[in-house]
């Protein structure tokens, strides 16, 4: 095959005087190097950029998840997963009126805090 691309295969004189080919030549698909996911700050890849090879990626302190990219057969890189960055909301204050605050360990997103109103008021 041609410089770029892979396979080969045989051409053979049949008993019709036409010539019957077996195997083909492909263009070989290198995606070149990927580039590191937002957030993300390791790589590990495949020793190849050629279709169907795959990288996987961690994700940068402060953040989570992570995820893999794969060669795809445009020559392109495609993403599965993703680094989201850890969203902290810090120690909260005490509300007005309040005078009791019970936390969960941590003050990451999706968490909460429960209080309870000081003497004299309601809630």
């Amino acid at each position: 095959c041609a410089p770029g691309s892979t396979g080969g295969g045989t051409l053979r004189c049949t008993s019709s005087g036409a010539w019957a080919q077996s195997g083909s030549c492909v263009a070989i698909i290198d995606c070149g190097p990927p580039g590191l996911p937002s957030n993300a700050n390791t790589l590990s890849c495949t020793s190849e950029t050629m279709h169907r090879q795959s990288c996987t990626f961690g994700c940068a302190p402060g953040s989570t998840g992570g995820g893999t990219l794969r060669c795809t057969s445009s020559g392109a890189w495609a993403q599965s997963g993703s680094c989201v960055a850890i969203i902290d909301c810090g120690p909260p204050g005490l509300p007005s009126n309040a005078n009791t605050l019970s936390c969960t360990s941590e003050t990451m997103h999706r968490q909460s805090c429960t209080f309870g109103c000081a003497p004299g008021s309601t809630g």
